[in-house]
């Protein structure tokens, strides 16, 4: 094999993901054989003696061939937990860096057949169903666009293409192994099929298709239990990856959030350190809980930010807010709080549960403080709520919804 028509927008430019493996050199090689606008990111995360060979090497065909490269070296880093996924993590994190910085269109990465069935093979054996069957050619993966124009490729021809073409590559020894679930597939049955099973295997991939859904962060409890679990995985993972965080969503667990929206009028499942799932009074809420914090903003008579519309300018005293306080304070309110609600006290707690108010909006919901502490004002919830106020108050709930 002379050449690999990769097949690509010439108009485009890229950032190849390349890690000096036969796979990736294959796919840079070839994308500059191409004539693709690219520059190259590599990951050097200081595992592997060869490492410093691989990233010196790699630098050298890049500079013969006059390609910009970007290099992370993770010497001083330290994974926090499973290796892998942090890992993935620094990677994504790293792309998305280089693709902004060269104003690229998307990431280029050398997944092929062989890395195609093998995660169909893993996600069968562990019982996952993700919104793609093995990998998907092209996706939105932690905000940036993942193309993979090797998966019609099998390792086998992609080696013999470097060999035939003088291209350097190395041999990750770890990938020799049979430490991880992956390298064990591999070697005893991936490596092992005859041409008649690949073929039978990619046609079973190919076969398989997710219904289609709505990516929306709310729903009626009801029409999200009418779900199938594959779509509800195709659902959540697609904010698990808008917020660069994953999770395996087995059908078990999905049995498991379903039996408790059906039976529970109030619960809540914490997705990753990201993405939280909610059932509120018949009402399901995917929220970002990296906007669900505390926060404090101080204003005169005018506020205007991704949370709140606030115009006081006119007055505010149907608000118990005098026109002459200045240094007005903004903040999450504490539900232990009391307040007088028509000549009774209340707690904001029991105010919460009266309004209905779903509970990720209790850790968030405001209250307007004079500069002493004193609480002045509790915005009331209400679905579809009209202000006849003659102020603006605007508290954006959706923003704690919004990927």
């Amino acid at each position: 094999m002379n050449k690999i028509n990769l097949n690509l927008d010439k108009s485009k430019k890229y950032v190849v993901a390349c890690s000096f493996g036969p796979d990736s050199m294959a796919l840079l090689a070839s994308a500059i054989e191409n004539r693709l606008k690219i520059v190259v990111a590599h990951v050097n995360y200081r595992k592997r003696k060869a490492a410093i060979f691989e990233q010196k090497s790699l630098e050298k065909f890049c500079d013969e061939n006059n390609v910009k490269i970007y290099v992370l070296d993770l010497l001083k880093k330290h994974p926090s937990g499973n290796f892998q996924n942090w890992a993935r993590e620094i990677r994504y994190d790293f792309f998305k860096k280089v693709l902004k910085k060269e104003g690229a269109n998307a990431v280029l990465v050398a997944h092929q057949e062989d890395d195609l069935i093998e995660t169909y093979l893993m996600q069968e054996k562990r019982g996952i169903v993700s919104k793609n069957a093995g990998i998907p050619c092209e996706n939105d993966l932690f905000g940036i666009q993942i193309i993979r124009p090797l998966l019609n490729f099998s390792k086998k021809e992609l080696m013999n293409f470097d060999d035939e073409n003088g291209i350097p590559y190395s041999i990750d020894e770890s990938n020799l192994t049979d430490a991880y679930l992956r390298n064990k597939i591999r070697h005893e049955i991936v490596e092992k099929m005859s041409k008649k099973e690949r073929e039978k295997i990619l046609e079973k991939i190919r076969s398989k298709t997710t219904p289609e859904i709505e990516l929306k962060t709310v729903w009626n409890c009801a029409d999200f239990l009418n779900l199938s679990y594959e779509q509800i995985v195709k659902l959540l993972d697609h904010f698990m990856n808008r917020t660069n965080t994953h999770r395996d969503l087995s059908e078990k667990f999905v049995v498991e959030i379903k039996k408790a929206f059906k039976t529970k009028s109030n619960c809540s499942f914490k997705l990753t350190e990201s993405v939280g799932l909610e059932k509120d009074y018949e009402e399901v809420f995917i929220v970002n809980l990296k906007r669900v914090s505390d926060y404090e903003f101080t204003f005169d008579d005018r506020l205007g930010n991704d949370i709140f519309d606030i115009d006081f300018s006119m007055g505010a005293e149907d608000r118990n807010i005098l026109k002459s306080i200045t240094g007005l304070i903004v903040k999450n309110i504490d539900k232990n709080t009391r307040v007088i609600i028509k000549d009774y006290s209340s707690t904001i707690n029991r105010l919460f549960i009266d309004w209905k108010v779903p509970h990720y909006l209790r850790k968030v919901w405001p209250g307007i403080y004079d500069k002493n502490g004193k609480l002045l004002y509790v915005p009331r919830y209400r679905k579809n709520f009209k202000d006849d106020h003659k102020s603006m108050f605007v508290f954006r709930t959706n923003y704690f919804t919004e990927f």
